[in-house]
């Protein structure tokens, strides 16, 4: 063991005294750990705000998914509140005449009022069974009121399945009576609020007040706050702290396990500063990390609040924060032992560099026989100073070494000059002048070609462009790669036995993507010309084992028309988004075939629009194909920058017939995408297709949901109309054309929404107005009967007494 011990220490020693060798250890470890320590914590804290965003992004999602569920649950109390109203009942109930008088009947009855007070009670015991089959319709309906202003009266469908009526004064509830005196809009939403029970007790209530036609009276329906909370909002956020908060702060509904003191130490104001909006941001509470997501329903004007604890998803990140020390520590120990023996052989090279640098030059045996520029740059060598150095250490060996390598740096230059004016160069640059318009003259190409040795005639010259297809070009990007591409293609061209040996020809590298070559091509017409581009593309193609474009050229009497014949090959591979990748293309052939003039397929592209506006996704699919079908059969008669605008002309015509089912195309792509540019991106015919195939998809499944939510708004505008205008001549069809609708549609909607034709709702309609011109006793019948929209006495007897059992006669000696 002393042996080895003493070899280790006398090691140990050599290292002190070379400072630049221990500098060498403490350098390569630095290198080796840094990087990797500094990316570690680098990945360490984006993952940390990675977890942070997606768990924001996650609590937003279910906080959208929760105000989604809340505002269809109340819009659809709102449109059953609406129909409610515009009950046959709720109109007869209000509407009927003396019905406070009736009210306010006790004791013994007189007798000539009992036909008139069966009547209406017979209108109130139908607006009962109305409001309790209102309230079973949803399970979220706790009670449903009823105020009538002009009777002062409160009749309620109660949860506890029984109807009750109140003078309003008297009723147990009044948390809702202000409202109703201040409404703006109709509906209104209150905030949960703690309603008094009968015949006693309290419950929490999320009230929606809707007003009837008839003012100041009003539908109050009272939803279940608890049941919402419970099978809505507490079932999407289980896990969280849930805060509902309205426009004026107050908090709608609140998690079990959140209490009211909570609410302003979760730093809430930034939230609701931005009423409208949505976000996330993460706060200190207790201890730990919180994060609040806040997202806010335009239909309530409130604002949802999702808090929950950071730490149950940051466990993972600091699992990898125990991991980085860990590693960091192994990698350290690990650096050390493998700089120390890779140094050693590191620093040997420096000690042999040090002893070159002092003068030894016998060490160097210079080549002789070389010829004055090597005589020159070894006089060069030696007028660089090399100072005498007469101490050790890591500075001078450095410095020696420095002024070694300046020299060295020296000669690299001196040959750098030289290797910029070599041949090769001064060759490539001049084959690349020469397909460029130049104002060099016939003697002066002359002299430059027996210069610098290019073999090629200044006459009958054609010019083929061969263009790397994007698939070859390694993701476009990786211009080493495609730097190599074109190594190879020049190689193929240079090899290829297509030119021929007989052929005098070069190759160009003339732009990122694409090599010309430029050849002797005398006297053989196009066609021989078309034949030898195809062997050629073809050998080239088979040889990189991948898919090249060729453009042809035309051919040039005089070097001189060289140029226009390389634009017009540049300009004919321009033809590729019409013809595809992988052709010999040449612009004789396009001038050939736009002899003829493109017609755009305008009724195609009107029978498009009417299948999208009708939400036909087959039969508009098959259309747009053949659409493409014409451009297909007709693309050779097409400049290739006609293509793009067909196209924006059509997208011009498909937005408009989604514009008129109120769809915003924008909102197909997302926001802040723009169409126009999107598709101007294309680069290809078949991209174009999928992506207007996917825009006709999903443009027409977002109006066949358009069309489903605005049959309940149809039914309320005819019912609208009925009410108005019941003493006109109302028919089906004079409704449809009002409405710019279907009659069938019509008809077929009506019956499903209200449970009768629609006829006979407009017979009910007139005989309920009737009714009351028969109780006012000033009119005859059959002025009675036109005013309310028969055509004839007969016929408004007929069917008056069908629907009442008495003729007007009958029931206007009762009731007037």
């Amino acid at each position: 063991m002393m042996p080895q011990l003493r070899i280790w220490i006398d090691s140990i020693g050599r290292i002190k005294r070379r400072k630049f060798f221990l500098k060498l250890i403490v350098t390569t470890v630095l290198i080796t750990v840094l990087p990797s320590l500094v990316s570690n914590i680098f990945a360490y804290y984006r993952v940390s705000d990675i977890v942070e965003e997606e768990t924001g992004n996650n609590k937003l999602q279910y906080l959208n998914q929760t105000i989604n569920t809340l505002e269809i649950l109340l819009n659809r109390i709102k449109e059953n509140s609406n129909l409610l109203a515009l009950n046959r009942s709720f109109i007869s109930f209000e509407n009927f005449p003396n019905g406070a008088y009736y009210e306010s009947l006790q004791g013994a009855i007189p007798k000539e009022d009992l036909p008139a007070l069966y009547a209406y009670l017979e209108a109130k015991k139908n607006t009962f069974l109305t409001m309790n089959s209102f309230k079973l319709s949803d399970q979220f309906v706790d009670s449903v009121y009823f105020y009538d202003s002009s009777k002062n009266l409160v009749i309620t469908s109660d949860n506890d399945r029984s109807n009750r009526q109140f003078r309003r004064e008297d009723f147990y509830d009044q948390g809702w009576y202000e409202a109703v005196q201040n409404m703006q809009m109709n509906p209104v939403f209150l905030d949960t609020r703690v309603a008094k029970q009968y015949p006693q007790g309290e419950k929490e209530l999320l009230s929606v007040i809707y007003k009837s036609k008839k003012a100041n009276n009003a539908i109050i329906v009272n939803l279940d706050a608890s049941m919402i909370y419970a099978d809505i909002i507490s079932k999407l956020n289980a896990n969280d702290d849930m805060y509902v908060v309205s426009s004026s702060g107050n908090i709608v509904f609140r998690s079990q396990a959140s209490g009211k003191d909570d609410f302003p130490r979760i730093g809430l104001s930034e939230a609701l500063q931005h009423a409208g909006g949505a976000g996330s941001y993460s706060i200190e509470l207790d201890g730990g990390k919180k994060l609040v997501s806040y997202s806010s329903s335009k239909l309530l004007d409130w604002t949802f609040v999702n808090v929950s604890d950071m730490g149950v998803y940051t466990q993972g990140t600091i699992d990898i924060k125990q991991t980085i020390t860990y590693t960091a520590g192994a990698l350290i120990l690990f650096s050390l032992l493998l700089s120390y023996f890779s140094s050693r052989s590191l620093y040997k090279p420096i000690s042999r560099l040090n002893a070159l640098a002092k003068g030894r030059e016998d060490d160097i045996r210079p080549d002789r026989g070389k010829g004055n520029d090597h005589q020159d740059f070894r006089h060069r060598k030696r007028s660089v100073h090399v100072p005498d150095h007469t101490h050790k250490g890591a500075n001078d060996e450095l410095s020696v070494i420095g002024s070694f390598v300046s020299s060295t740096i020296d000669e690299r230059n001196y040959y750098k000059e030289r290797l910029e004016e070599s041949l090769p160069f001064q060759l490539e640059r001049f084959k690349q002048s020469l397909l460029q318009r130049h104002a060099m003259s016939l003697e002066e190409i002359e002299a430059k070609k027996d210069y610098l040795g290019l073999d090629i005639s200044l006459h009958d010259l054609s010019v083929f462009l061969l263009s790397i297809d994007e698939e070859l070009a390694s993701n476009g990007e990786d211009m080493l790669a495609q730097d190599l591409c074109k190594i190879k293609i020049m190689d193929a061209l240079r090899d290829s036995r297509v030119l021929g040996q007989e052929t005098a020809f070069f190759v160009v590298n003339v732009e990122k993507d694409k090599v010309a070559v430029v050849f002797h091509f005398p006297g053989k017409g196009r066609q021989p010309l078309f034949h030898l581009a195809q062997q050629l593309l073809d050998e080239v193609n088979a040889r990189l084992g991948a898919q090249c474009s060729l453009g042809v050229g035309s051919i040039c009497k005089g070097i001189g028309e060289l140029p226009l014949a390389y634009e017009e090959a540049a300009e004919a591979l321009k033809y590729r988004i019409l013809y595809g990748k992988g052709y010999v293309i040449s612009m004789d052939d396009i001038r050939a075939d736009n002899g003829q003039t493109f017609i755009y397929p305008s009724q195609l592209e009107e029978k498009l629009n009417n299948y999208i506006r009708t939400a036909c996704l087959e039969e508009a699919l098959s259309t747009f194909g053949a659409f493409v079908a014409e451009i297909e059969a007709c693309k050779n008669k097409l400049h290739y920058n006609q293509i793009q605008p067909i196209f924006i002309q059509l997208l011009t015509s498909i937005r408009h017939s989604f514009s008129s089912f109120g769809t915003d195309i924008e909102i197909l792509f997302g926001d802040g995408t723009d169409p126009y540019r999107e598709l101007l991106d294309l680069e290809s015919l078949d991209h174009i297709v999928l992506w207007f195939q996917s825009l006709i998809t999903r443009g027409i499944e977002c109006i066949r949901q358009e069309i489903h939510a605005r049959g309940n708004q149809h039914i309320a505008k005819i019912i609208e109309i009925l009410e108005n205008e019941y003493d006109k001549d109302i028919s089906l069809s004079w409704v449809a054309e009002r409405l710019n609708l279907n009659p069938a549609y019509i008809s077929r909607l009506f019956k499903q929404s209200t449970g009768q034709p629609f006829i006979d709702y407009l017979k009910q309609v007139r005989v309920d107005n009737s009714k009351r011109l028969l109780a006012e006793g000033r009119l005859k019948i059959n002025e009675i009967g036109r005013q309310v929209g028969f055509g004839s006495a007969h016929y408004f007897i007929k069917v008056f007494k069908e629907i009442t059992g008495l003729t007007p006669g009958e029931y206007k000696k009762i009731y007037s």
